[in-house]
């Protein structure tokens, strides 16, 4: 349980710098691509970030506990 915890607690802390990168990667890429921002796009951008960083830790985690 207590790896589950730190799992929780570092999703909390990572979860709004996240976000905020995922806005600032769309917004330079409207930019470059000349289109509108897109918050869809943004969901994507944030799914995208918060896959290749979390499930391989909850891989270990899980695999290790």
């Amino acid at each position: 349980m207590f790896g589950l915890d730190i799992l929780l607690i570092a999703i909390a802390c990572v979860t709004i710098p996240l976000v905020v990168a995922s806005v600032m990667l769309d917004i330079f890429y409207a930019e470059k691509k000349q289109v509108r921002f897109s918050l869809r796009r943004t969901s994507l951008w944030y799914l995208s970030m918060f896959t290749l960083s979390f499930v391989p830790a909850v891989l270990v985690m899980t695999i290790n506990g």
